[in-house]
């Protein structure tokens, strides 16, 4: 059985990581703040004094972080993960940055004798904590069959997308969707309560038609109940859609919807919802 290093453990990374314990994998986890690791130290995971040390532990080493730079202090500080990798162990990026930084660190792991993944996940908290994660691999399909039962025991859907970013390339995609979606379900229940629909007879009809989304399951009962706990917060979604709108622009595509609802999360994020789930959108949407 494969030994992991789990570096990263907050609001997904958490949950993830215990689910790799559950499976039997021997455990040592990192994060910068140590109290979120103190929940999977009593479970039985190895708490390492830093990310360098969290390598050197362990055959596969992940990382579940919050935006690009956070990934490249990691992987390069003086007690990095670059220090404590070496021949013939797999680094695998969880994260969601972009492609260009994936590819560029892949060659920085690479250079050690080290394998990399990138394998951004689909499914937020609840499916975290179910093991019921979808994970999109970037990387040599050898390599994701070496990772594969570790990445079992926190996905329930592997997609092997071809080489080092094109996962996150789809995920930028996936969160495209998210965003926009969830926008519009926010506009379509505000329009809805002006004009006197119960939401409940809303709903029913939404999941009967061509509309019906699991996501909508979760996010319409937050909306009406205005219980934002987050799931997903809004500033790593504001953050994603600002790579997704870099990405674009470099790959030439025209994206003006986007344009749209990377305003309006912004404006959410502006007013101070940044910590609350994402679904907080329909605040700003009927007070804008």
């Amino acid at each position: 059985m494969k030994s992991v290093a789990f570096i990263g453990t907050g609001l997904m990374g958490k949950p993830m990581a215990m689910n790799v314990l559950k499976k039997g994998f021997q455990l040592t986890v990192y994060n910068r703040t140590a109290a979120k690791t103190v929940e999977l130290g009593k479970a039985g995971a190895g708490i390492a004094a830093s990310p360098r040390d969290a390598a050197k532990s362990a055959d596969v080493v992940i990382t579940m972080l919050s935006n690009i730079e956070a990934v490249e202090s990691t992987l390069t500080g003086a007690d990095g993960i670059l220090s404590g990798l070496a021949r013939g162990k797999v680094y695998i990026d969880m994260s969601t940055i972009t492609p260009e930084a994936s590819r560029k660190f892949a060659g920085l792991v690479e250079a050690t004798g080290a394998k990399m993944l990138d394998a951004p996940v689909a499914g937020s908290t609840n499916l975290a904590e179910k093991g019921e994660l979808t994970i999109m691999v970037g990387g040599d399909p050898r390599v994701l069959d070496e990772a594969r039962e570790v990445l079992q025991a926190m996905g329930k859907f592997i997609f092997h997308v071809g080489d080092h970013g094109s996962a996150l390339a789809l995920k930028l995609v996936i969160n495209h969707f998210v965003a926009g979606m969830t926008a519009l379900l926010a506009e379509g229940l505000e329009l809805s309560q002006k004009l006197g629909i119960d939401p409940s007879v809303l709903t029913n009809v939404m999941n009967t038609s061509v509309i019906k989304s699991p996501m909508y399951d979760v996010k319409i009962p937050k909306m009406i109940s205005q219980d934002y706990t987050a799931q997903f917060p809004l500033k790593l979604l504001v953050k994603d859609l600002n790579y997704i709108a870099q990405t674009a622009r470099k790959a030439g595509a025209k994206m003006p919807v986007q344009a749209i609802v990377r305003d309006l999360y912004s404006t959410a994020n502006d007013r101070g919802y940044g910590e609350q789930d994402f679904s907080v959108i329909y605040e700003i949407i009927g007070k804008k």
